[in-house]
């Protein structure tokens, strides 16, 4: 019975993580889609596709007011993951940016006098 119940449990391990490596090569292959979309819907969250949503019947009955409610929370979480996506790709730049500053700074190249 131990045997069967492990073998069942490694099957079911085995689907898992093929679901998991699905996911994530889907999400590695439409990252930049997906980004975008994202940052679209941020900045203007009423614009859709242009094609209408059908709502389903379990969520017919949503009142308004908590839909709405919802709306404010994804669009709070889409601005902290576009505001971390933003830092990273931001540091490296300002770094670079602020290298080359003290650089110029402090190795300015002498004017020469003309005689």
């Amino acid at each position: 019975m131990l045997s069967a119940r492990k073998a069942f449990l490694q099957e079911q391990c085995r689907i898992r993580e093929q679901k998991l490596n699905e996911d994530f090569s889907y999400f590695r292959e439409n990252a930049g889609s997906i980004l975008l979309f994202g940052l679209s819907q941020f900045i203007a969250p009423g614009r859709g596709t242009g094609k209408p949503r059908s709502v389903p019947p379990a969520k017919a009955g949503v009142a308004p007011s908590l839909s709405s409610v919802f709306n404010r929370v994804d669009m709070l979480s889409t601005t902290k993951v576009l505001g971390s996506v933003i830092w990273e790709i931001a540091q490296p730049l300002l770094v670079t940016w602020g290298i080359n500053r003290i650089k110029q700074w402090l190795f300015k190249p002498k004017k020469r006098r003309k005689s």
